[in-house]
Order: C-alpha cells, then sequence, then structure tokens
C-alpha cells in the first residue's frame, strides 16, 4: 500500500508549508509550532460532476498527523492558528489525503499586534 503520507503530505508540506502558532482553545496546554501548507483563498472543485464546478473558497490549513506533538496529537475544533500575526480559529476539520488534515479557519477578531 503507498505510504501517502510520506510520498505526498510530507514533501508538500516541506516545499509548499510555513511554520505557523498553534493555540489551543484549552488553556491548560500551551501554544506551540507546526508546519502546515496554508491558503487564504483556497478553491475546493467538485470532481464528481462533468463541468468544473468551484464549490467554495475557504482559508484552510492542511497539516500532518504526525506533526502534532505527542501532548496534543490532534487538531480540535475551537483551536487556533495564528499565521503572520493573523489569529485564526479552526471551525472545521477534514479528512485530506490519508496521514493529513485539512483545517477550516475563521479570521478571529483577536490578532497579535
Amino acid at each position: 500500500m503507498l505510504d501517502f503520507d510520506n510520498f505526498i503530505n510530507k514533501p508538500c508540506v516541506e516545499i509548499f508549508g510555513r511554520v505557523v502558532t498553534y493555540i489551543p482553545a484549552n488553556n491548560d496546554f500551551d501554544s506551540f509550532t507546526i508546519k502546515g501548507d496554508f491558503h487564504k483563498d483556497y478553491s475546493s472543485v467538485n470532481t464528481k460532476s462533468s463541468e468544473v464546478e468551484i464549490s467554495s473558497n475557504e482559508i484552510v490549513l492542511f497539516v500532518r498527523d504526525v506533526s502534532m506533538p505527542s501532548y496534543y496529537p490532534k487538531a480540535n475544533q475551537g483551536d487556533f492558528v495564528e499565521v503572520e500575526n493573523i489569529r485564526y480559529q479552526i471551525i472545521d476539520i477534514q479528512q485530506h489525503i490519508p496521514g493529513s488534515k485539512k483545517l477550516i479557519l475563521h479570521e478571529s477578531p483577536t490578532n497579535s499586534n
């Protein structure tokens, strides 16, 4: 079986990824850095149609499951990520390529300026 994480996710994040700060909503956990592939205007395409339709534009961060620290092993809805001093809240988490998640983000009114 193809190792999607090492053959697809890892090279993509290494090439296109950037380091972001992950901020758990639960104050019992400290923030940490993680590398992910960030898109401010990501266009999702419906591939099940004979016509190419863009079904949505979203702010997203693709992260590898293995990038999460052992003390905080998975992303949670309601947590935050900070990219270039702009804070985004995670409003949805979707399975992406095996071994990675697509974090759907919404710009938070609380930025670190």
